[in-house]
């Protein structure tokens, strides 16, 4: 069996949106995916505010500037005019944090999608890391390129161009992912301490901005703690611990207790349909 090749769709923030931080994290995105210890991928990046990405034979940039919901189709009509052939597509935020050992991991591997059941964050003003049990599918999946590309489900709610009729599965509303995969399909779900991203939680965030109470944002990922995953160990020395976030033990146990009764019954409620 041959190795697998992976595809990564990065939709890169736009310049009204890329303050400082979020240049650094971008930056520290790209550099993850550069350093992965498995060399049978590429990214497609989409946008363009791309003069400061480093030149290197795995990135492809696309020069078009647009809402996400259009980078991504752009991107998926790129795939289909180049007739390219990946084994895999991942869709991927560039200020996110893709797990640098996991493609060696998953080079071998036949599933029809990979997809952490606990869904991580990264705080980047203390270095701590939250992880919960949610009944959909999280940003960032490894799906078989096959059902990537297939025309199903619906075109994301909002204003914006759609390019097309009907969107393919990688280009709907990832909260939605989950509804077009159940029992029959062969779904890896990657341990708790070696998920396959984190997602970066910061000041600059556009979704943390919209929030009204920042603890209460914060607190709606879960227990936030210590960062103790091997394969992010690299980011002590990127994510200086400043201000650790406090919560409550009450808190704490709620998400403990929580969580024990989604893992029990996460493939009830989210793959049988």
């Amino acid at each position: 069996m041959k190795d697998n090749s992976f595809l990564f769709i990065i939709p890169l923030t736009p310049k009204s949106h890329l303050t400082d931080q979020r240049k650094k994290l971008r930056s520290l995105c790209i550099n993850t995916l550069l350093q992965q210890n498995y060399s049978s991928w590429k990214a497609i990046l989409i946008g363009k505010d791309h003069f400061d990405l480093p030149q290197n034979e795995h990135l492809e940039v696309i020069d078009f500037e647009g809402l996400k919901e259009e980078k991504l189709q752009v991107a998926t009509a790129f795939y289909k005019e180049r007739n390219l052939s990946f084994d895999y597509i991942i869709r991927l935020d560039d200020d996110d944090i893709f797990n640098p050992e996991i493609l060696e991991h998953l080079k071998g591997v036949d599933y029809d999608l990979v997809v952490d059941r606990y869904q991580s964050a990264i705080n980047a003003e203390s270095g701590q890391i939250a992880q919960s049990i949610k009944y959909w599918f999280p940003n960032t999946c490894v799906i078989k390129a096959k059902l990537a590309f297939s025309e199903i489900g619906n075109f994301p709610p909002g204003d914006y161009k759609r390019f097309k009729s009907n969107p393919f599965l990688i280009e709907n509303e990832h909260n939605d992912f989950h509804l077009f995969f159940d029992l029959s399909n062969r779904i890896y779900f990657t341990r708790k301490n070696n998920p396959l991203y984190l997602r970066v939680i910061n000041i600059d965030s556009i979704t943390s901005r919209e929030g009204a109470n920042p603890a209460k944002y914060l607190d709606q990922f879960g227990s936030w703690g210590a960062n103790r995953m091997k394969s992010y160990k690299f980011l002590a020395k990127i994510f200086v611990s400043k201000h650790k976030i406090k919560q409550s033990w009450r808190l704490k146990l709620k998400y403990f207790i929580n969580d024990l009764r989604a893992y029990k019954n996460y493939k009830n409620l989210v793959l049988k349909k």
